[in-house]
């Protein structure tokens, strides 16, 4: 078994990647949190809550993560994550989070731009 050495993060870069990490996350708990409030019933929003992240992680994961099989070009990848970031905004807003859609959609999409400046191969 060979251990690579992972690379460390400093800078600005390092900056960047660990606010692009969060919003990553904010994302999917965003997706969860609107997927409560769509359920019809309760059943139906564990379902929603559920589903909505795992969809937005199987499409980040084969078309935007670093290590994707499947990984986009730019700026296919960019225009991918600016779907999920304005999609979970507009769902959050629609589920009465109007501030926190906005929010994460602005920020979200500000980092993944500014990610393809600082970051390599980000």
């Amino acid at each position: 078994m060979t251990s690579e050495p992972t690379p460390r993060l400093s800078g600005v870069a390092g900056v960047v990647l660990t606010v692009r990490f969060l919003t990553e996350l904010a994302l999917l708990g965003g997706l969860a949190l609107a997927g409560t409030q769509l359920g019809g019933g309760v059943v139906l929003a564990i379902v929603d809550a559920v589903l909505l992240p795992v969809a937005a992680a199987a499409v980040w994961g084969l078309f935007i993560a670093p290590k994707a099989s499947r990984r986009l070009p730019e700026p296919a990848r960019f225009l991918v994550e600016f779907a999920l970031f304005a999609a979970t905004g507009v769902v959050l807003a629609l589920v009465g989070w109007v501030i926190a859609g906005i929010v994460l959609a602005v920020v979200g999409i500000g980092v993944a731009a500014l990610t393809r400046r600082v970051a390599e191969d980000g």
